[in-house]
């Protein structure tokens, strides 16, 4: 036999309380093992501590070699990256002014009217966007003339006949930032002239003291934009790194959840019954199902695609009624065309309605699932009882479920805590002989119990803890010989 489940010194405490204390368990694949003590003993600590109810304050839990606490993968780091990503640029857009992004992006770019010129310039709303992530200034069109716009709303340049003259100015601000005193002028007829040291023209004023004043706001300019430009990287560092921080703080404090660990194949049963009290018998295993029923089907398969149905009808009715009210057909195509879509939204409605809530792959899911259901209510004896309401059913009978319903997450360890709790000697002998028919699937099982009878009967190793301790291991026969268990469960005679 190979280790299933590895327990090593596990420690849980609640504050002062000590309810496990170093507690050592080592379950061979293919074993029936108990676990037995008085009550208060911590045997539900125990089981609660493995499937994640409650994390273990020391120790450790391995199962199948592996440490049941799920390890970071490289979809993890993708995953807490594409969150701080997220968080980064949710800062960012808010650092640059959403009101700013709008004016310079869409306001700036759309004109009104029905002229040549009229409607959304979508390359230069681009470039203007690539423009104000480089915190530069907007271009601006007012009166007809175009305006390079800081973030405050000053024009210092000047206005322009055309956009691209505007764009010049704004691409000629580090240059004219960069401008040494005294700066490189030259009077050019009745303009001055600004120059780049390669002697390129800068920019064009009127008069000497409009230039001083252009190379004055150009400095003014760039430095703002260049403190800009600070603040949004940091703050897109930032939040990039609170965002990848608290995802994975979230990933830390749930990786070892009852969700996780069923998913690693641990399923349990509870002390206290369990059940979805008002749904039947056969909907509460489909419940257990959930982690690999869907999985068994490809997305891209062909009632995938017919899902798409739906979505696809409405899209030919909404494309249909553009046609309609934008293009002019006449009025008999019209009224011919408006019928049909009236006819085709009428079918939609009753295609969509037949079809209910489920889509067309997940009523084949829903089918599948309900077949595997059955087949485990009768491998516990429930199969007559399958649409009756879990709450109607007897008290051993809800156990039952309870097993069937654990057992619909295909587990490789199954953990039951007092199974036999509550049922008569009948339904008891029969609860042995389910178990021993769980084993022979090539399922592991794991009990808590306080039926002797049941312990004795069908366990390979038995496990005792006191007050939260382990006493003693071995074999049934062990177990029933050995002078620590008897104390603890009859207490010692005390002569004289």
């Amino acid at each position: 036999m190979t280790s299933l489940l590895k327990i090593d010194k596990l420690t849980l405490r609640f504050r002062g309380l000590t309810a496990v204390n170093a507690v050592d368990l080592d379950v061979q694949a293919g074993q029936i093992f108990a676990v037995i003590g008085p009550n208060g003993a911590g045997k539900t600590s125990l089981f609660n501590a493995i499937t994640g109810i409650y994390e273990p304050t020391e120790g450790k839990v391995s199962f199948e070699g592996k440490d049941l606490q799920a390890q970071p993968s490289r979809r993890d780091y993708v995953r807490w990256s594409g969150i701080g990503l997220a968080i980064g640029l949710l800062l960012f857009v808010w650092v640059c002014d959403i009101n700013q992004l709008w004016s310079a992006v869409v306001k700036a770019n759309y004109t009104p009217g029905t002229g040549p010129d009229a409607g959304f310039a979508l390359g230069e709303a681009v470039d203007d966007l690539g423009a104000f992530v480089a915190a530069k200034p907007r271009i601006d069109f007012r009166a007809g003339r175009f305006y390079v716009t800081t973030s405050d709303g000053k024009s210092p340049f000047g206005s322009s006949k055309t956009r691209a003259d505007a764009v010049a100015k704004r691409e000629a601000i580090p240059g004219l930032a960069a401008q040494p005193d005294p700066p490189r002028l030259e009077e050019r007829g009745v303009k001055w002239v600004t120059l780049a040291e390669d002697g390129a023209v800068l920019d064009e004023a009127p008069t000497k003291d409009v230039a001083f004043d252009r190379i004055k706001a150009s400095r003014e300019v760039d430095e703002k934009q260049s403190a800009a430009v600070v603040k949004r990287i940091i703050v897109l560092i930032v939040g990039l790194g609170v965002g990848f921080a608290a995802a994975w703080a979230v990933w830390r404090q749930t990786r070892r959840t009852p969700t996780s660990v069923a998913q690693r194949g641990i399923a349990r049963t509870f002390q206290n019954i369990r059940l979805f009290q008002d749904m039947t018998t056969v909907e509460n295993v489909l419940v257990g199902m959930d982690r690999h029923l869907a999985a068994r089907h490809p997305f891209f398969s062909a009632d995938r695609w017919l899902d798409l149905l739906p979505l696809l009808g409405l899209g030919i009715i909404a494309l249909g009624l553009f046609f309609v009210t934008r293009l002019h057909l006449g009025d008999t195509l019209s009224t011919i065309m408006l019928i049909v879509l009236v006819l085709a939204t009428i079918g939609w409605m009753v295609y969509v309605g037949l079809l209910g809530t489920f889509t067309r792959s997940a009523r084949k899911i829903e089918r599948e699932g309900r077949v595997e259901a059955r087949r485990l209510l009768a491998f516990v004896g429930l199969d007559a009882r399958a649409d009756e309401l879990s709450k109607n059913l007897p008290y051993g009978d809800q156990r039952r479920l309870e097993i069937a319903r654990a057992l619909a997450t295909r587990p490789r360890l199954l953990l039951l805590d007092e199974p036999a709790a509550g049922m008569n000697p009948s339904e008891t002998v029969s609860l042995m002989k389910l178990i021993r028919d769980i084993r022979e699937t090539g399922i592991t099982v794991l009990l808590i119990e306080h039926h002797m009878r049941v312990v004795m009967g069908i366990s390979d190793r038995i496990a005792v803890l006191v007050y939260g301790q382990k006493i003693a291991e071995g074999t049934p026969e062990e177990i029933r010989a050995n002078p620590k268990v008897i104390e603890a469960y009859l207490g010692s005679e005390t002569l004289g």
